[in-house]
C-alpha cells in the first residue's frame, strides 16, 4: 500500500493546553491512526513507547514537535 498526501490527515500544531494522554504533561507528539482517531504523547512516554507504535501500527501518522522543547523556557523556568 502506498501513503498518498490525500491519505495524511492535515493537523493542527501542537497548543500548550493539549496534554500527555498518560501523564498530563504538556504534548508534543500527534499519533494519528485510521478513522481520525489520535493519541497525544509528551516527549518521554513517545520514546517510551515509539518502537512498539511504529512496529504494531505501520501507517499511524506521527507529528513530532519535540523539536519544540525548551525552546522558548517560560518565566517559571527563569525564577530565582
Amino acid at each position: 500500500m502506498t501513503i498518498t498526501a490525500e491519505m495524511i490527515p492535515q493537523t493542527d500544531p501542537l497548543k500548550i493546553s493539549d496534554r500527555c494522554d498518560q501523564c498530563g504533561a504538556q504534548a508534543f507528539v500527534r499519533v494519528i491512526f485510521r478513522r481520525n482517531q489520535d493519541l497525544l504523547f509528551c516527549g518521554h512516554h513517545y520514546g517510551r513507547h515509539e518502537s512498539a507504535l511504529t512496529a504494531r501500527h505501520p501507517y499511524v501518522a506521527v507529528y513530532d514537535e519535540r523539536r519544540r522543547i525548551n525552546h522558548k523556557p517560560s518565566l517559571s523556568a527563569n525564577a530565582d
